[in-house]
């Protein structure tokens, strides 16, 4: 069983780490109910229950009631009541974390800067990186926002702003919903241009993205120096959840790109959580989850294992004998071989601000093209929401299991790597996409074994969240394999291409709609909210 107090690790193409918080760490469970100390929690209700669940002695301070959860502060002896609630889930601390951008060139898991950089439509076939690829499909991106490039930007009408929680509350208490959308930081910015980058200077006659003409919608989960939390991940993902469909029933986001995953460190193997629970509601919204498997190779990332995501792990086409990534994460999730498939993961092209963080602290990541370079499973999930956006532009319509089964079926590579899942991803061929597959990798799911292993119960979360705030207990100094690295690159230029933004509103997608009332909050102090 891994312990609570186990390093605990988000990890995708840039890894989150779990960030040690400000706080002396309390020595154990009864000494925090006898201090009547209080935590921050998120509690997650089972299906049907309505939304705010009061806590006694204790403030509801978010609901997300597309998800089915809250963010609650409460007394430790309140919230082991509340674990016992028949309408109750469980509960687990609201933890802190941070993207990060580079493992150091002492880290066993560092990615050599040799090699040939790789565009993220080469590999793939059919229509990748085309013009017109993507026409019509909206994809939802949970990161750190995005800061307007060359190939990719706001004028093009190929981004819209959907919402920033990444301040949920400042620290006057105040709810903060909204804000300026654009990546300090340089994740989200990175990864949208290859879903959906267009043709810029240097570029040697390839779009960034796979589906140049697809649209980004803005989901900001993590400020400006990468900071996050686990309600604020669940925070987009509500939103989402909430605005995929219109008014008239018209599915209007139809892939979401999660490339963030945490490792698992309350129960002895996979099972529900608050963010599979989520990823679960968002499908059920007839969006497509694609999530990173993580780049820890013993295990799958969280929310990456969940049975109904579309799980990527990451393969290295940079020599030109594909072959799955040393750091791509995999396994056997209660019946479902995970990732689902993989895509290219290593050393891949794409484009960040000059002034934002990782380009700062990575400047072996430029090109001699002006282009940076990338590697790790969110580089790889990225490049699978595209080829998601290629397939619902060319079959709209389609489900979310027809979209995960159509995909698994064009994958292509040795299928003898067990860590490949079906294979190297490719474009969906229409023929392939006729076969009206059932194909969805779910069919040997163990319910029993994924309800038996869920975090509640089965584990101890009264230790975790007496310990949660322990500053021994998070680790961000150590994670998987994300690296930013240098290498020549011929170039040519050529002009940028978009489609007409004319057919919806980006005013139908502000902050504005929704309910104060859900989102009011209390206070929040520095108690809870470390610096990371």
């Amino acid at each position: 069983m891994l312990h609570p107090r186990r390093r605990a690790t988000l990890i995708a193409g840039l890894a989150i780490g779990l960030a040690a918080a400000t706080v002396p760490a309390l020595a154990s469970p009864q000494q925090a109910q006898q201090a009547g100390s209080t935590v921050t929690a998120v509690v997650v209700v089972r299906p049907g229950v309505h939304l705010p669940l009061q806590v006694a002695g204790g403030h509801v301070l978010h609901v997300f009631s597309h998800v089915g959860s809250e963010l609650v502060r409460a007394p430790m002896a309140s919230l082991t009541a509340l674990a016992t609630d028949a309408r109750v889930a469980g509960v687990t601390p609201d933890r802190s974390g941070r993207v990060a951008g580079y493992v150091g060139k002492n880290d066993k898991k560092d990615i050599s800067p040799s090699g040939k950089g790789v565009f993220a439509s080469e590999h793939l076939g059919g229509g990748a990186g085309n013009d017109k690829t993507g026409q019509g499909v909206n994809v939802a991106m949970l990161d750190t926002g995005l800061t307007d490039t060359e190939a990719l930007n706001r004028a093009s009408g190929r981004v819209t702003d959907g919402v920033d929680v990444s301040h949920l509350a400042d620290k006057n208490g105040k709810a903060v919903t909204s804000g300026t959308f654009t990546d300090g930081y340089g994740h989200g910015t990175f990864l949208a241009s290859l879903i959906a980058g267009g043709k810029v200077k240097g570029a040697g006659g390839h779009a960034i993205g796979v589906a140049p003409a697809a649209r980004i919608v803005v989901v900001k989960v993590a400020n400006d120096q990468g900071e996050t939390t686990l309600s604020e991940v669940l925070a987009g993902m509500d939103w989402v959840a909430s605005h995929a469909q219109g008014p008239d029933g018209q599915q209007m986001i139809q892939v979401l790109n999660v490339a963030l995953a945490v490792d698992r460190p309350t129960a002895p193997s996979y099972g529900a959580d608050p963010l599979t629970a989520a990823v679960e509601d968002v499908r059920a919204a007839g969006v497509l989850v694609v999530a990173a498997a993580g780049n820890d190779p013993t295990e799958v990332g969280d929310p990456g294992m969940d049975p109904q995501a579309l799980t990527i792990g990451a393969a290295d086409v940079s020599n030109g004998k594909p072959s799955v990534a040393d750091f791509s994460g995999s396994g056997v999730v209660d019946g479902v071989q995970k990732p689902d498939v993989v895509a290219s993961g290593v050393h891949v092209l794409g484009m960040v601000a000059p002034d934002s963080e990782i380009a700062q602290d990575n400047p072996q990541g430029w090109q001699d093209n002006g282009l940076f370079r990338g590697s790790g499973t969110s580089e790889a999930t990225a490049i699978a929401s595209g080829v998601a956006a290629a397939y619902f532009s060319d079959h709209p319509g389609a489900t979310t299991a027809q979209a995960k089964a159509a995909l698994r079926d064009s994958a292509g590579g040795d299928p003898r790597d067990p860590r490949a899942g079906a294979g190297l991803m490719q474009m969906v061929s229409n023929g392939a996409a006729k076969k009206a597959s059932t194909n969805t990798g779910e069919a040997g799911f163990d319910a029993k074994s994924w309800k038996a292993n869920s975090w509640q119960p089965g584990f101890d979360w009264v230790s975790l969240l007496a310990s949660s705030w322990s500053a021994s207990s998070w680790s961000a100094s150590s994670w998987s394999a994300s690296s930013w690295s240098a290498s020549s690159w011929s170039a040519s230029s050529w002009s940028a291409s978009s489609w007409s933004a004319s057919s919806w509103s980006a005013s139908s997608w502000s902050a504005s709609s929704w309910s104060g009332a859900t989102w009011s909050a209390s206070s929040w102090s520095d108690y809870e909210w470390g610096d990371g």
